[in-house]
């Protein structure tokens, strides 16, 4: 923009070129005079009167009010983001961090929860929320959580020494399907899996929360031998966080989640998790594997020999371990989870039924009833 200010009972002045002030370039004294200012120009014409050019230059852009508080946000974020994943690199999914280090990086995930309340468009409308994850990390921090807060008794102390974790990973596919997946080797070279496959039904008004309901665990050996055991199940899941590298969770009693995208968790297979169903093979192999202990042991008892008794009761230990560990899939449930599971059920009823009456509406279906956003449609 510019501005073209005339003196008093002068003549018109001929405008000077924006940047290119008329200036005699001979050696007499310039006739052009730079004043302090912002791009200030003062310009003597062939009939001697002068004319003051402002030249106020625009940026580019203009930036939108309050774009420079969240690109600071960003920038804040990134470097928080930075120090969490390096804080918690090598850790076992947290399990191994230390208890110092544990309280820094709940509190700095409290800060990227407060950023995130202020992130748009919500997580449950932003396509960075579909995809593959690690479980990066957990902590019940001031939680009221039973257990670990992911992979349940697979990844408690006799979980662990029995099923030794290879991966645990997470995934939210479209439309509205989510799926966990713990891998371990048994014995420390048998590759199996547990895994959980569920609707997602969203919650409340502020587009960062859902309620998952999963169906029974599956337990699978070597890829070949599944088993569908357990009961349904259900959690809640408030995003906090969200961004390309990350996304951060809340489980309803506060456990945090530290989700990372990609990597391994996108050669887990985690579209197909859930989908097995039990085989008679896997359900006479199961049967005998444990029938096999116990009468193993029984036989070893009634030598009467000592050494042969403390085989037998070691046999009977591993037995009651193993089926401690798998028992109901490895779910930890109380009362509470109990409620929760009928709760998701009513939800997921009434979802269904509005995805219905859409549909016989002739509108081919609801994209907000539908999935768990819009664009899941």
């Amino acid at each position: 923009m510019q501005l073209m200010r005339q003196a008093s009972g002068a003549a018109p002045a001929r405008a000077c070129p924006a940047q290119v002030p008329t200036c005699s370039r001979r050696h007499h004294r310039p006739h052009c005079l730079r004043h302090r200012g912002p791009a200030r120009h003062t310009c003597r014409t062939a009939s001697g009167t002068t004319s003051d050019q402002l030249a106020v230059e625009a940026p580019a852009s203009t930036p939108a009010p309050g774009a420079a508080p969240a690109a600071a946000a960003q920038e804040d974020a990134r470097a928080i983001v930075d120090e969490v994943l390096k804080a918690i690199e090598g850790t076992d999914s947290g399990l191994s961090i230390e208890p110092a280090t544990r309280k820094h990086v709940d509190g700095l995930l409290d800060k990227l929860e407060g950023l995130g309340a202020a992130q748009q468009p919500r997580p449950l409308d932003n396509p960075l929320l579909w995809g593959n994850y690690n479980v990066a990390y957990t902590s019940v921090g001031r939680s009221q959580e039973r257990g670990e807060p992911a992979g349940g008794r697979f990844r408690g102390k006799v979980g662990r020494a029995l099923f030794r974790t290879a991966g645990l990973f997470q995934s939210v596919l479209k439309p509205d399907i989510a799926t966990n997946k713990v891998e371990f080797k048994l014995f420390g070279f048998l590759p199996g899996f547990v895994g959980l496959r569920g609707r997602v039904v969203p919650q409340g008004e502020g587009g960062d929360t859902v309620q998952v309901l999963f169906e029974p665990p599956v337990l699978a050996i070597a890829d070949k031998l599944f088993l569908c055991i357990g009961r349904t199940s259900s959690v809640v899941l408030t995003t906090t966080y969200l961004d390309e590298r990350i996304r951060l969770g809340k489980g309803s009693r506060g456990s945090l989640f530290v989700f990372t995208r990609g990597g391994a968790a996108d050669a887990a297979g985690m579209d197909q998790v859930g989908l097995q169903r039990t085989s008679l093979t896997a359900a006479a192999l199961f049967t005998a594997f444990f029938v096999s202990l116990f009468a193993a042991g029984w036989l070893l008892w009634s030598t009467a020999n000592p050494l042969g008794r403390a085989a037998a009761v070691a046999f009977w230990l591993l037995g009651a371990a193993i089926g401690g560990v798998v028992r109901q899939g490895g779910l930890v449930m109380d009362r509470d989870d109990e409620r929760m599971v009928a709760a998701a059920q009513a939800a997921l009823a009434e979802k269904e039924r509005k995805e219905k009456e859409a549909k016989e509406g002739g509108g081919g279906g609801s994209a907000s009833a539908g999935g768990v956003t819009p664009a899941a449609a």
